[in-house]
């Protein structure tokens, strides 16, 4: 997880060696080698917490568990690929934690979401529950401080109660803290402690996500534990893309190579800024003609690199909003976007590169398009990252591998990233100008872009929005 705008699912189990999951959008990331599980049939509730985090249900204690009580030991965390660590937030159903135990009192961790941080210590709840999986000795972040981000966000979206990281072992920050202070592995990550107590469920998740009427966000969609979704069986027959190692250990991230871009129907240039650092184990750089993406469900958003972003929205006639770092754009301005994996192709929904926003300005209310995508630039093995307004193109399944020595993400396990490209470039180009159209008419006056710098910006003389008015708009 990069930024804090995060996956949400609804979770039911299917049968004992794979979930099928459905997932729906509503409105508004013991000390012992073994880890005992138990599956029960089940599942947890969504919910869309204003469109910036998707949750899903954990259950902590097997009464709770057994009697399907949520209100006093349940908790709604997000879901995140791109980081692997758990937490809670306190504050929440405390009661819960009555049994859990802090295994090293030594133990004491800050981790790090870009510009958010929880800091604790490591413990260990004796029973959890998730998407009908009953989980034993779960190692997770007993969080005693949060930084002024997260706590707003959880002031403003109170069902928005802690992290389930969704990714590689050898990326937890627990893990590596317990290897390094007890020379033991008794740490994994919730989905190896899935897995591997049920040696029978295939080792990879898989996502598919739809639209709302608009397009514009999540809709109803799927998560899959060890299984796909029905109709979209076909993508265990697709290539099979190597997970990208940058780091000579091992996997640490969900990285892919991109070996082709094309915005508008121009070849883009591709030249990765990762660089050998072999201080830090840095040692394989992509290829000529290449980059590194990390596939993140844990943002909302991408990050191309800044050449690309700015071809992007200057050709749709985006101008750079003021101390922002977004362009506004035209509402009904259309792009195409190519992105080329080995041989497969992905075109990107035009109502994936833009969102709708309202706002006061100068007393006056006004609509407005801003760009979903952002600048992005080299972070460790990374030089983008595809978060959901990619996502939403594909149906994405995420095999981890091979697990060596009990924990995923050593090179040995040679993970991959299978995909079926969703998205037809010219049956979307007649679904964003209908919805597009459809999500201004309701809304005040469209600002022209080129004014929205300005004290006193102007309507866009085209505007599809059909209210005015003054005062603030809330969005």
């Amino acid at each position: 997880m990069k930024p804090i705008v995060l996956l949400g699912l609804v979770l039911a189990a299917k049968h004992s060696s794979a979930l099928h999951l459905p997932v729906q959008r509503v409105q508004t990331r013991g000390t012992s080698g073994s880890t005992p599980m138990s599956k029960s049939s089940g599942g947890t509730s969504l919910e869309n917490l204003e469109n910036n985090s998707y949750v899903a249900n954990f259950t902590i204690g097997e009464y709770c568990t057994l009697f399907a009580f949520s209100c006093c030991c349940g908790f709604t965390l997000a879901l995140d690929t791109g980081s692997s660590d758990l937490w809670f937030a306190p504050g929440h159903n405390d009661a819960a934690f009555a049994d859990a135990k802090i295994v090293e009192s030594r133990l004491h961790l800050n981790l790090s979401y870009g510009t958010e941080s929880v800091d604790g210590y490591v413990a260990q709840l004796p029973s959890l529950s998730f998407a009908g999986f009953n989980i034993a000795n779960q190692s997770y972040l007993s969080v005693a401080k949060q930084d002024a981000l997260f706590q707003n966000l959880e002031k403003r979206l109170p069902h928005f109660q802690g992290l389930a990281g969704l990714g590689f072992d050898t990326l937890s920050d627990i893990n590596v803290a317990v290897v390094e202070a007890t020379n033991k592995t008794w740490e994994r990550s919730l989905v190896s402690n899935i897995f591997l107590a049920d040696p029978s469920t295939p080792n990879h998740i898989a996502f598919f996500l739809n639209r709302d009427s608009n397009l514009n966000n999540t809709d109803t969609g799927y998560f899959d534990i060890g299984t796909y979704a029905p109709g979209y069986e076909a993508v265990a027959n697709e290539q099979k893309h190597e997970v990208y190692p940058g780091f000579d250990n091992g996997v640490l991230q969900w990285n892919m190579l991109i070996t082709g871009l094309k915005i508008n129907g121009q070849d883009r240039k591709l030249k990765s800024g990762v660089k050998v650092d072999k201080a830090y184990g840095l040692t394989n750089i992509p290829p000529a003609d290449s980059i590194s993406v990390l596939f993140d469900t844990g943002t909302s958003a991408a990050k191309i690199p800044p050449e690309a972003y700015k071809t992007l929205y200057e050709s749709t006639g985006g101008v750079p909003i003021d101390g922002t770092s977004y362009y506004a754009v035209p509402c009904l301005a259309e792009a195409t976007v190519e992105c080329t994996f080995g041989n497969q192709t992905v075109f990107i929904h035009p109502l994936d590169l833009t969102r709708v926003e309202t706002d006061s300005f100068g007393g006056q209310n006004f609509t407005y398009c801003i760009s979903e995508y952002k600048a992005g630039r080299w972070e460790g093995d990374s030089d983008a990252i595809f978060g959901d307004a990619f996502v939403r193109n594909i149906y994405a399944v995420y095999n981890y591998g091979d697990f060596f020595k009990t924990e995923s993400g050593f090179k040995i396990g040679s993970p991959f990233i299978q995909f079926l490209p969703l998205t037809n470039a010219t049956a979307t180009s007649a679904d964003f100008k209908k919805s597009r159209a459809q999500a201004l008419a309701s809304l005040p006056p469209e600002i022209d872009v080129k004014t929205i710098n300005n004290p006193h910006p102007k309507p866009a003389s085209n505007s599809l929005s059909g209210n005015s008015g003054s005062g603030s708009v809330n969005h």
